[in-house]
């Protein structure tokens, strides 16, 4: 079939060829080329995992495959990369192409496109409805130009499963990917201060979910080829705890053995009954967002609306189920004091400190002020970040990477300095208990390639100061 829409998942940078996400393909484009193929568009999608993603080789590829419509998909961290691209696509096909940005960066900053008008299209939110019906005009000769804001899609079984075979996952598989990422819900109903989440059509709202058969009819042709591995890429996988239920029975009464674990779960939004569910059924770990150590930051400042003695209580069920919990913290909310700072550091040792094992990895970040964020705003107005920081961004002004270069959020009173220096202590107070050490000792003499990553780990946080793995 021609190629009608390519699709490109920039990287951060093309400087220096560093891919975005590195092993997690892109989801929301996958599921729109789905949508298209599905309405009997051909399409094709390059993705940043592949080391040949140059802006060169992209040109190349357009002027070979003649697409009428080029689709990049753009968070914040990718927002210089994408402008440049299509900066020089515009320069190379003039008008011969209509040139598309969704994702979560320009559904939070919907003028960019008056800003760059290299761009001719913007989509705001959920594209399946909207995108398709403007890739359909255009194909049909419309001249199609301007901002639209996407459909939200309430029967999400409705849409078709994301076109994985358009992407090389053997390569993402190389890169360090050992589940297959799939969703079961869209949407967060919550609304915290640090998150841009809010900004795209669908959120602020009830969560949307699958059935369980739609789900369950995606994972198992793939059980065998991914060795029963699974990752919930959900923002709150939990928030409707009858369609989690309903999820668990269907896999335990078809005995599927699998293994799986969600990235977003809400911790007051599980019981001892719901977590029996999620581990009969396969349920091997998640991740809590806690975000602040104290209750007057984590409740007043990010709005989390989450009690540090429910926290304890849902860990505590937690403890009895082989389950590996990952924690989320971050220091540097407004108004925060380095008191109140230190406690978030060091919230993560207390829990082992009263008994809590099931600990995985505990992560702790700075604050992001992010485009569709309160955070985000709060800044602009306390001049702690400039107003046109996107655009000093994407004009290079802050470097070529997004990583060290983005500002964060550094409440009054205190130096950046200073509050990476709290990090630090919390890090090295969790990681390097006699528990945790044993832990990972255990887990580590069955994996050489766990053990380097550990021992990366290890040295990152005794030097700099913070994980490897986090963003900061």
């Amino acid at each position: 079939m021609k190629t009608e829409v390519l699709f490109i998942h920039p990287p951060i940078t093309f400087k220096k060829m560093s891919p975005g996400f590195d092993n997690i393909p892109p989801l929301g484009i996958l599921y729109l080329a789905a949508t298209l193929e599905k309405a009997g568009i051909g399409v094709k999608v390059i993705d940043d995992v592949d080391s040949s993603v140059s802006i060169e080789a992209i040109l190349k590829t357009i002027k070979e495959e003649q697409p009428k419509v080029v689709g990049i998909s753009s968070t914040t961290c990718q927002i210089k990369a994408s402008v440049e691209l299509a900066t020089e696509i515009r320069k190379a096909f003039n008008e011969d192409v209509k040139i598309c940005i969704g994702g979560c960066h320009v559904s939070a900053d919907s003028d960019l496109i008056k800003r760059y008008p290299v761009f001719d299209i913007a989509v705001i939110g959920e594209g399946e409805k909207t995108f398709t019906a403007l890739v359909q005009k255009i194909l049909a000769g419309q001249d199609i130009k301007g901002v639209f804001m996407g459909e939200p899609v309430e029967d999400l079984d409705s849409i078709p499963f994301p076109a994985y075979h358009l992407v090389d996952m053997e390569r993402l598989k190389k890169r360090g990917m050992d589940s297959y990422p799939i969703m079961g819900t869209r949407g967060c109903q919550f609304k915290c201060t640090f998150c841009s989440r809010p900004g795209l059509s669908g959120y602020g709202r009830n969560v949307r979910s699958r059935s369980a058969k739609n789900i369950l009819d995606e994972m198992e042709p793939v059980i065998k080829e991914y060795n029963g591995n699974f990752g919930f890429q959900d923002d709150s996988f939990t928030a409707n705890r009858e369609a989690v239920i309903e999820f668990c029975e269907a896999v335990i009464r078809r005995g599927l053995k699998i293994r799986w674990g969600a990235g977003g779960v809400r911790i007051d939004k599980i019981d001892d009954e719901l977590i029996q569910y999620m581990t009969k059924a396969g349920c091997n770990g998640f991740c809590f967002g806690i975000e602040s150590g104290n209750d007057r930051v984590r409740n007043r400042i990010v709005r989390k609306g989450l009690r540090s003695d429910k926290i304890l209580k849902a860990l505590e069920i937690c403890n009895k189920y082989p389950l590996d919990i990952q924690l989320s913290f971050i220091v540097g909310f407004p108004t925060e004091t380095k008191e109140e700072m230190l406690e978030t550091a060091m919230f993560a040792r207390g829990l082992i400190d009263k008994g809590i094992r099931c600990i995985e990895y505990a992560a702790i970040r700075p604050a992001v002020p992010l485009p569709g964020a309160p955070l985000f705003d709060r800044a602009i107005k306390e001049q702690k970040i400039p107003s046109n920081l996107v655009d000093q961004f994407i004009q290079g002004k802050l470097g070529d990477e997004f990583r060290d270069n983005w500002p964060v959020y550094v409440p009054d009173g205190i130096s950046k300095e200073e509050m990476l220096a709290i990090r630090k202590k919390g890090y090295q107070a969790f990681y390097f208990t006699p528990y945790y050490i044993k832990r990972r000792v255990i887990k580590d003499i069955t994996s050489w390639k766990r053990l380097k990553k550990d021992v990366a780990e290890a040295i990152s946080i005794l030097t700099a100061g913070r994980s490897k793995g986090s963003f900061s």
